[in-house]
């Protein structure tokens, strides 16, 4: 029997249209905080009866909970809008991936970079381990950000000594976890733009360091803190430098994902001993800072003509494939199955009532959530290509 292609299928112009529907975004949108709630209610409720007592089976519980809300987020990038990536990385390192625990270098240059990280997490098995450096008033955010503070994320408040202090405590904590975990740190602080950069720019000026191109200076206090806390517990950490093929896909934002349009990443990964790295502060500054300017080079060389090291000596990687997994796809319809059929049960039973307040609340529920998402979304232009990042399909072999 002739195997049918739903990967296809999914992408033909019916099915575009059917998820640029409004009222399909607000399920998602509804779908992912009413199961984010409950996640956390359960979350909540084993973080102070289960995990005084074993850590470890709370963290093997509390894997699959991460897992079942952040997988949600990944449905609508590699299903809803069939978004994929490419990734360029040596053998040796990929062997290794899922199997280790790992500090994560990533560049901030995009809305979505953050997002490919997770979808490599994912298709290494690591995604519900995958722990974050946010601001500290994220943990009051309902649903992603209680997550976050039940699984021991690293909420900073821009204050050095007290984020020292933090950093301290609580990367130990990760050293015990029954799994793998990659501790994602954006060196830069933030995410870029042309006014952050100029801004950064002069202050390299200042210090006498070398300017970038592509990147914001990074801040080497965090970095030296992770590794110092984590040199004998973390082997390694992988330097990821993410950039985007805008003649397969469209510019990278949430918007063009949400309207279910693709986008295409290209990442390279180079796997690091964190040995390498010294041991005194200002040898680790300086080495953080030859860091970037290698991935300014990488990145750089890659929006100019679509490879990363054509225009550089670093190392030349093959495309690996990474095929994506359909437990996020299993995970989003389970959820929205349920929460669509308590959505209808609880509309029917407001109309079955009779009374006309009822009536009219649940019609104004409606109406004032889609008009709400609608004014949301129309504030972004869908926008292609310019700026964002290769102007081909790939300068290097695509295995």
């Amino acid at each position: 029997m002739r195997e049918i292609n739903t990967h296809t299928m999914w992408e033909l112009e019916d099915f575009t249209k059917i998820r640029r529907w409004y009222a399909l975004h607000l399920l998602l949108c509804v779908t992912f905080f009413i199961s984010g709630v409950i996640i956390n209610a359960v979350q909540f409720l084993l973080y102070v009866t289960l995990r005084p007592f074993n850590k470890r089976l709370y963290c093997s519980i509390n894997y699959y909970l991460m897992y079942s809300l952040m997988s949600q987020v990944l449905f609508l990038a590699e299903w809803w809008s069939g978004s994929d990536l490419r990734v360029f990385t040596s053998d040796e390192s990929y062997k290794h991936w899922g199997k280790e625990h790992a500090l994560i270098i990533m560049n901030h240059t995009f809305e979505v970079d953050w997002l490919m990280g997770w979808i490599v997490a994912d298709r290494s098995q690591t995604l519900g381990s995958a722990k974050v450096f946010v601001k500290k008033m994220m943990q009051y955010v309902p649903t992603i950000g209680w997550a976050w503070r039940f699984s021991d994320a690293i909420f900073l408040n821009r204050k050095w000594e007290e984020d020292k202090t933090v950093m301290e405590t609580q990367i130990k904590e990760f050293f015990d976890y029954p799994y793998p975990v990659w501790m994602l740190l954006f060196a830069e602080g933030t995410r870029f733009t042309p006014a952050k950069h100029k801004a950064s720019m002069e202050f390299a000026r200042k210090r006498g360091l070398p300017e970038l191109k592509r990147h914001l200076i990074p801040r080497t206090r965090g970095f030296i803190q992770c590794v110092q806390s984590l040199k004998g517990n973390f082997p390694v950490m992988y330097d990821v430098t993410v950039g985007f093929n805008t003649k397969e896909g469209v510019a990278p934002t949430l918007q063009n994902m949400l309207r279910g349009r693709k986008v295409m990443s290209e990442i390279y990964i180079r796997r690091i001993p964190l040995s390498e790295v010294p041991d005194d502060d200002e040898g680790a500054s300086n080495y953080l800072h030859d860091l970037y300017r290698q991935k300014d080079k990488l990145l750089d060389s890659y929006m100019r003509t679509g490879s990363f090291t054509q225009e550089n000596d670093l190392p030349k990687y093959d495309s690996r494939p990474m095929p994506r997994r359909p437990y996020s796809l299993i995970n989003m319809l389970l959820w929205a199955s349920f929460v669509l059929s308590q959505i209808l049960r609880f509309y029917y039973n407001l109309v079955v009532s009779g009374s006309l307040l009822s009536l009219s609340f649940a019609v104004g529920i409606v109406i004032f959530a889609y008009i709400g998402l609608y004014k949301m979304i129309a504030l972004t232009k869908i926008e292609k290509g310019s700026g964002y990042g290769s102007t081909d399909t790939k300068k290097e072999d695509i295995a």
